[in-house]
């Protein structure tokens, strides 16, 4: 079943080297996924926090950046293993729900590094049969275009001014049909600036929020300095929106990690007032479990 070329293999197996790992977990556990679609191949790895609550599979992470692309329609799912493997109810689920959302089935396949099949099902949401959530059609993806969520960054060229135009892009994809308010994000992270919008999931529990999604895109694709932030909504029209906590400790873990310091913008809808602050201003006592 599993049915990928050579050259996707070594795609998970480069994937599986930009996960963001602690180093003692790097002996323990790895993953990396690829969500394919119709028109491409979204590769991550696997995300992991130092408080856990902040982890990111690599299932959920694919899926985010065939979405971030505006390629949000997936046909299936394979993910690399490295160290031991126990079907996760919360990546099914999640899973589960993006299929209800895009109305399609999702084929999930997981395999070691001998491209041995160790796990596999044809539609993710058999295997929860007594999971039925009533999740409609998004019906605004069916109006999307795939297209990359980076751009060149222009040194020329003011870092706000390009930030707030990419976040607005980002706003572009906040992935729900609840709601008409937009978040997105951008970052800037060594000659690109990405951006992304908020995944909203059906629960609201594995959400992950614009900020999260737009760093994760830069790591993913091997950029991890990671030394800007803009932030726009479409609910801040006249005022700027702010960073959650959980957010700024997102960011402050990656600051940690790779000693680069992070600037925040937030910018209003308006694109009259801005808001700029150091990471480490804005979050003065953040936990590390390293001290």
């Amino acid at each position: 079943m599993v049915g990928i070329d050579s050259r996707t293999f070594e795609g998970l197996l480069s994937a599986l080297e930009k996960s963001w790992l602690k180093e003692k977990d790097k002996q323990r556990f790895n993953s990396a996924s690829i969500a394919i679609t119709e028109n491409s191949n979204y590769f991550s790895g696997f995300f992991g926090s130092s408080t856990h609550l902040l982890d990111i599979s690599s299932e959920q992470a694919a899926t985010i950046m065939a979405v971030s692309n505006k390629d949000p329609v997936i046909e299936k799912i394979v993910t690399l293993i490295s160290g031991n493997f126990t079907p996760d109810p919360i990546v099914i689920k999640f899973l589960i729900d993006h299929s209800k959302r895009t109305v399609k089935d999702i084929e999930y396949c997981v395999i070691d590094r001998e491209e041995k099949e160790i796990f596999s099902c044809k539609n993710i949401s058999d295997l929860m049969p007594f999971y039925k959530p009533e999740i409609g059609a998004m019906e605004k993806i069916k109006f999307w275009s795939p297209r990359p969520n980076k751009i060149p960054y222009n040194p020329a060229k003011p870092i706000s001014d390009q930030l707030r135009s990419a976040a607005k892009l980002g706003s572009e994809t906040h992935f729900t049909s609840n709601t008409k308010t937009l978040y997105g994000s951008s970052v800037l992270s060594g000659k690109h600036i990405y951006f992304g919008g908020v995944y909203s999931c059906f629960d609201r529990r594995l959400s992950l929020h614009s900020e999260m999604v737009s760093c994760l895109s830069a790591i993913m694709d091997g950029n991890t300095n990671i030394s800007n932030l803009g932030l726009i909504s479409t609910k801040f029209v006249d005022s700027c929106p702010q960073c959650c906590g959980s957010c700024r400790q997102f960011l402050m873990e990656i600051q940690q990690k790779t000693k680069i310091p992070i600037k925040v913008h937030s910018f209003s809808f308006d694109e009259k007032n801005v808001f700029e602050t150091k990471l480490d201003d804005y979050l003065p006592h953040s936990w590390n479990p390293d001290i």
